[in-house]
């Protein structure tokens, strides 16, 4: 039997205690990983929970926005002329420039209002002589009808009413000589051939008588009338013809002052004192500065008067929260060029319509809201860009609870409070909710405990039967966490 050298017992001994030893650790391991699961298994198990809390409320709504001026004079063009739609601008003032009122902004080339000026003294002058032709024409028509009915038709009467009389006297002497001639045939001192001619010379008497007669009557009864006729149109021709040259002359004054006045626009001026800012012009697809040699039309802005000390700012509120906002609600304001310096503001207006987008634009609709305020930072210029906190609701101390914690069924609020592990219903009435808290106003006291996700514990509780069919359960961390949500809690 051979025997084992001492260092060979030794080392097996070793390798056996070592193997002993690791045994022994991974025992432990396994056995404190299990404990380890065991007690993490028996905390999922708890719900939960979070207490009952007052303190400050606040729900804001920030905004972006552009700084402009509340008074803000805007000086456009109106110089509109015949020839051409397009003015060219020759001299602009400098930007940044004070400017009291009269003084002068912008020039603008009246060259082409100038020679339009000389055409229209023409045109007034003809339409000058065309009215005292007229005018003469018409005094020349009155004056034909009052001598027509002043003396020339009296003098016409008058000779055939003596034409008529020397017919009349002529008709009885023939008339009788012709009697005379009868007596003297019957007696035979003239002949037959005689008393034929005293007859004829009679019939031709009478027929003279008879033509005067026609004669007058004619005269009053129709050449009268239609002579009159002719003198009354001739008159209301020429009045006529006088007015309406009169009218031309006026509409040519008129237009030669028209012109007259936009050659005294050429040359822009103030209204109002304040610090010039040059507008954009915008044409062929770009944008540039009011400059000399380019070119304006009637109605564009070339010079803004802001007013520095009044200011406001112009931004835009999405549909969602613009039923929260309302004129007179305060705001806090911070320009982008003075990071650190925070305004008070209040909402003064806001726009009934959505601000127009274009095709390219979001689909979501935005409402144009002026913000004033009240003590502008020196050296806040038009164009800034503004961030608004409009301050929606502001409470000192409150009740609230997290907006998870509650769950709505039909049209009523509840809680799930939780006391020595047992789950009790709350119905609550809420306030205001900022999408992250919740006001509540009745149903809970201060320091309760309540389940935080309340929602996923509905299968503890039993809820109330419903009368009308209505969605069972939401939570209102979906209802609450936007303004929809605060609004219908408000």
């Amino acid at each position: 039997m051979s025997r084992v050298p001492p260092i060979r017992r030794r080392r097996r001994w070793e390798r056996w205690l070592f193997s002993i030893a690791s045994l022994t650790v991974t025992l432990a391991l396994v056995g404190a990983a299990v404990r380890t699961n065991l007690s993490l298994g028996s905390r999922a198990t708890d719900p939960l929970t979070c207490r009952v809390t007052r303190g400050p409320f606040q729900h804001d709504v920030f905004v972006q926005g552009e700084v402009e001026s509340a008074v803000n004079v805007e000086v456009r063009c109106e110089v509109r002329s015949e020839s051409s739609s397009w003015v060219r601008i020759l001299d602009v003032i400098p930007e940044g420039t004070m400017v009291q009122p009269g003084d002068v902004l912008v020039r603008l080339d009246s060259s082409g209002l100038e020679a339009d000026r000389d055409r229209q003294r023409i045109v007034c002058a003809q339409a000058r002589a065309a009215v005292i032709q007229a005018r003469t024409r018409y005094e020349t028509a009155k004056l034909n009808k009052e001598a027509y009915l002043g003396d020339e038709f009296r003098l016409a009467e008058e000779k055939a009413k003596s034409a008529l009389m020397v017919a009349e006297e002529a008709e009885r002497r023939a008339k009788e000589f012709l009697e005379c001639s009868r007596e003297l045939a019957e007696q035979g001192y003239i002949t037959e051939l005689q008393l034929r001619a005293d007859e004829y010379a009679w019939r031709a008497a009478k027929t003279d008588l008879h033509m005067a007669q026609i004669r007058l009557a004619v005269l009053e009864n129709f050449t009268k009338p239609v002579r009159l006729t002719q003198l009354n149109a001739a008159l209301v021709t020429a009045q006529a013809r006088l007015a309406a040259a009169q009218c031309h002359e006026n509409l040519a004054l008129e237009r030669l002052k028209q012109i007259e006045e936009q050659i005294e626009k050429c040359v822009v001026r103030a209204h109002v004192s304040g610090q010039v800012v040059l507008a954009h012009l915008f044409h062929n697809d770009h944008a540039h500065m009011v400059q000399p040699g380019e070119l304006t039309i009637e109605k564009r802005v070339l010079v803004r008067l802001p007013d520095f000390r009044k200011m406001q700012v112009a931004a835009l509120v999405e549909e969602d929260k613009i039923a929260l906002v309302r004129p007179g609600m305060a705001a806090t304001v911070r320009l982008q060029a003075f990071p650190n310096v925070a305004v008070r503001g209040r909402v003064t207006k806001i726009h009934e319509y959505p601000v127009a987008e274009d095709w390219l634009g979001s689909a979501i609709k935005r409402y144009k809201t002026i913000i004033a305020i009240d003590s502008p930072p020196p050296g806040t210029r038009p164009g800034m860009t503004a961030e608004a906190r409009l301050h929606l609701h502001r409470l000192e101390n409150p009740l609230q609870v997290p907006c998870p914690a509650v769950i709505r069924h039909g049209d009523k609020s509840y809680c799930i409070g939780i006391k020595d592990g047992e789950y009790e219903l709350r119905e609550v009435v809420l306030g205001p909710s900022n999408g992250a808290n919740v006001v509540v106003r009745e149903g809970l006291r201060e320091g309760e405990q309540i389940a935080l996700a309340a929602a996923s514990h509905r299968d503890k509780i039993q809820l109330p039967d419903l009368k009308q069919p209505s969605p069972v359960v939401s939570s209102l961390s979906a209802d609450l966490r936007g303004p929809a949500g605060a609004r219908a809690q408000n």
